[in-house]
């Protein structure tokens, strides 16, 4: 296990005066310690507002956390990937144990991005743009409480890019709700390239001030300029903060300048390995003036431990797959057009980029206009593939719908959907797609299982053979299977059939997606009792002949999908007339923050133990009658 250093020093407990700067430092190296605990995190976004936080939690705010919500003022972190730092800035209150930072991104302890589970913590971000309004609602809610106090909204200057954000600015200004205060961290660089870079140039003071506020830009790492800044927040006027900051700023090695190139701001998501730790450790801990501190690290560096195992990626997940694939059918069809909203790197996406950069259309964080450009190029004949993570498409679902009554050929991709991406927590992940996207009429929905399911299914939808005129979505997964899927010898792609991965009687496994087939392949041979099993791709428009063949041997079929079961795989085959009993498994609750993919699978049952139980309990329930 890699040694984790936490700076445990409650000042305000032990009355012991703390600086500004001195407790920025703790809070920075605790949310270090999250951060490397759980091998994941956004260092960068954490660091760059480290000093307005501590600086509002112990300078500012008359905050009360005694009762189930937070009383007196509040903090709402909208961009919900410094969490972290937030985290620790509880901590330090004595709100959350030291301990539970430890616990980052487990199912049981904070979440990846602010949830309100975390006692402390007044509303659930992650999912960018929305706290604006959110903030606007309790301030309503005091009102009409006659309640007052101040409700700070800290923003990045990237989740600008989301236009609810000015649909908010347009209310506060409207109601003239001062009470509400957001900051926003202008730190220049969202994700690995600066904002510049990625929509382009804008005057944010001048066009923030032309909704009605009151703008002050200060430096956002300086705290007589923080401390001058929020000194006299006045109740007349709305009241806009644009913090001028370095993204990782706080420690020489992860600062990321202004002018970092496209692609090159590595701090967004890098953990630092055990000499990059040191080093931040090195520069922090000195800082933080306590000599308990400085004793402790002291000790750490003596006898800190290995380096942290890496995990080796192996073989490819379907989201590489469907990235490799479009490349490739772009280099003979200039029909396709690549769309994204500022995830090319975590999409695969970059090499699309570089070769066809005249189609390759970036949006930033801004999803329903990016499905709406996208309705457009279908309308004058292009193939637009609209990529995302699949939880951002319920952000763009009308503009969807609209598009789909239009009778476009559109391909969405929906990128890290499913149990699979278990770090991010329940703002990031999807199970609600299959559903969603199956009621809107015409829309072909697929989960494919495997590369060659995947390889057909495109192969497919370009050729003449496919019914045209109408949308698709493309289930697909960020990590790949566990196991070499084994394909009959007749395979061939088929896009109303599912496949049968091994033959057996009574009871069929039928599984969605490349986890839950190795999964159910695994928990048949846990079982021993001869189950099937069989993977289908196409999620609706089923040919109902093809089906009733392929379970024709078994009397029950036990659906296994990562998503809600109502609307979902089970529902696709009760609709067909096959005189089977369905029993459906799925994850019909809110799903959270894991290190491990494991984790969450198994809490949900399925994994292949809690599947093979399952089969041993149907088994034994059906020979009873």
């Amino acid at each position: 296990m890699r040694k984790v250093f936490q700076a445990h020093n409650l000042y305000r407990e032990r009355g012991i005066e703390a600086s500004p700067e001195s407790l920025a430092a703790v809070i920075r190296i605790n949310a270090l310690s999250s951060i490397i605990s759980a091998e994941h995190g956004w260092l960068g976004a954490t660091f760059s507002c480290a000093d307005i936080l501590s600086w509002l939690y112990f300078f500012k705010m008359s905050s009360d956390y005694s009762g189930k919500r937070p009383a007196g003022d509040i903090l709402i972190l909208s961009k919900g990937h410094a969490a972290p730092a937030q985290y620790a800035c509880l901590a330090e209150l004595g709100i959350i144990p030291y301990d539970d930072l430890l616990q980052y991104k487990t199912p049981d302890g904070p979440q990846a991005h602010t949830d309100i589970l975390t006692p402390g913590i007044p509303t659930n971000t992650g999912s960018l743009g929305q706290s604006l309004s959110k903030a606007a609602g309790i301030a309503i809610a005091d009102r009409l409480k006659k309640r007052s106090r101040k409700i700070f909204v800290i923003l990045g200057d990237g989740e600008l890019q989301e236009g609810q954000n000015y649909e908010a600015l347009m209310s506060i200004a409207k109601f003239n709700i001062s009470e509400v205060i957001p900051v926003i961290d202008r730190n220049r660089l969202q994700t690995d390239s600066p904002t510049d870079a990625i929509i382009g140039k804008f005057d944010i003071p001048k066009v923030l001030s032309a909704f009605g506020f009151n703008t002050r830009v200060f430096d956002g790492h300086s705290f007589d300029e923080i401390n001058e800044t929020f000194k006299n927040i006045n109740n007349i006027a709305p009241t806009l903060f644009i913090a001028d900051t370095l993204k990782g700023g706080g420690a020489a090695l992860t600062t990321m300048s202004y002018d970092t190139p496209p692609g090159e701001a590595l701090w967004h998501s890098k953990v630092p390995d055990d000499d990059e730790y040191l080093q931040i450790l090195e520069e922090l801990v000195p800082k933080t003036g306590s000599a308990e501190i400085i004793n402790n690290f002291s000790c750490f560096r003596r006898d800190r431990g290995k380096n942290f195992p890496k995990r080796l990626k192996s073989g490819f997940s379907t989201r590489d797959i469907f990235a490799e694939i479009m490349l490739q059918k772009a280099e003979n069809d200039d029909r396709i057009v690549m769309l994204d909203a500022d995830l090319s790197k975590s999409l695969q996406l970059n090499e699309f980029q570089e070769r066809f950069p005249e189609r390759f259309i970036e949006t930033g964080i801004s999803e329903q206009d990016m499905v709406s450009i996208a309705g457009g190029l279908a309308l004058e004949g292009f193939v637009p593939s609209v990529n995302t993570y699949a939880s951002f498409f319920r952000r763009g679902f009308e503009q969807i719908y609209i598009n789909a009554t239009e009778k476009t050929f559109i391909i969405y991709a929906g990128n890290y959907s499913g149990l699979c991406y278990s770090t991010d927590g329940k703002t990031h992940q999807m199970t609600g797609d299959i559903p969603i996207m199956r009621s809107i009429p015409g829309m072909r929905v697929y989960d494919p299982f495997c590369r060659e399911e995947l390889e057909g299914l495109i192969n497919y939808l370009f050729s003449e053979s496919r019914p045209k005129n109408y949308p698709v979505y493309v289930k697909l997964r960020r990590t790949p299977s566990d196991r070499q899927l084994k394909l009959p010898h007749n395979y061939t792609f088929d896009p109303e059939n599912g496949v049968p991965l091994k033959t057996g009687s009574d009871i069929c496994l039928v599984a969605a997606g490349p986890h839950m087939a190795s999964y159910a392949l695994k928990a048949s041979e846990l079982s021993g009792n001869g189950c099937g099993v069989a993977a289908i791709s196409p999620q609706n428009y089923l040919n109902p002949d093809k089906i009733n063949k392929l379970f024709k041997n078994y009397k029950t079929l036990i659906t296994l999908e990562e998503g809600v079961t109502a609307g979902g795989l089970g529902d696709v085959l009760s609709e067909i007339n096959i005189s089977k009993r369905i029993i459906r498994k799925g994850v019909n609750n809110f799903t959270f923050s894991a290190r491990n993919k494991e984790d969450i699978y198994k809490r949900f049952n399925l994994d292949p133990e809690s599947l093979s139980e399952t089969l041993r309990s149907i088994s034994e329930m059906s020979a009873e009658f």
